[in-house]
């Protein structure tokens, strides 16, 4: 029975010693010419086979884009905020109660977002004006029947970032002289 089996099996063993003797071959082959090439020429290669790494890396590596917003950008939208809520409280009347509550809603959620990275919108209308308040004053109002200077109107609010003025409000004063 064995002599039945030897045909096969050195037919099925022949592709495989193929095989392993080429590989054998080739690295052999790949060692001697490595040690006898003059280093230049391997340098080149290793330089080539890196660039090829990192250009196959590169590839498949996912890329992300790493992107801040910048501080001007985010001060127009906490202002674009403002303006948006004063619109709502100045035609809430006039709204219906579900949309009025979700408009609030809304921007609630957006000044919330805008705490969470330490900016604060600052509504000065109707304090007492103080030289100190670090405000851009765009127009006066007389009045002689007031005792003391009143912030009348805001045109845009101070922005304030991690406590420091980002951006001075505009207001209009209502003064006694």
């Amino acid at each position: 029975m064995n002599t039945l089996f030897l045909p096969i099996l050195n037919n099925a063993l022949t592709p495989l010693l193929f095989v392993f003797a080429t590989i054998v071959l080739v690295t052999l082959t790949f060692i001697i010419l490595r040690k006898h090439k003059p280093l230049e020429t391997s340098d080149k290669f290793e330089v080539l086979f890196l660039k090829i790494r990192e250009e196959i890396k590169s590839s498949v590596a996912p890329n992300f884009m790493s992107m801040s917003v910048e501080a001007s950008e985010i001060t127009n939208l906490a202002i674009e905020i403002w303006r948006i809520e004063q619109r709502i409280a100045k035609s809430a009347s006039s709204l219906p109660e579900n949309e009025r509550i979700g408009l609030e809603s809304s921007i609630q959620k957006l000044k919330r977002y805008l705490e969470k990275y330490d900016i604060e919108i600052v509504d000065y209308k109707n304090q007492k004006y103080n030289d100190g308040l670090n405000l851009d004053i765009v127009g006066v109002e007389k009045d002689p029947s007031i005792t003391e200077s009143i912030i009348k109107e805001i045109k845009e609010p101070t922005i304030m970032l991690k406590g420091q003025v980002v951006r001075k409000a505009k207001i209009i004063l209502l003064s006694n002289h």
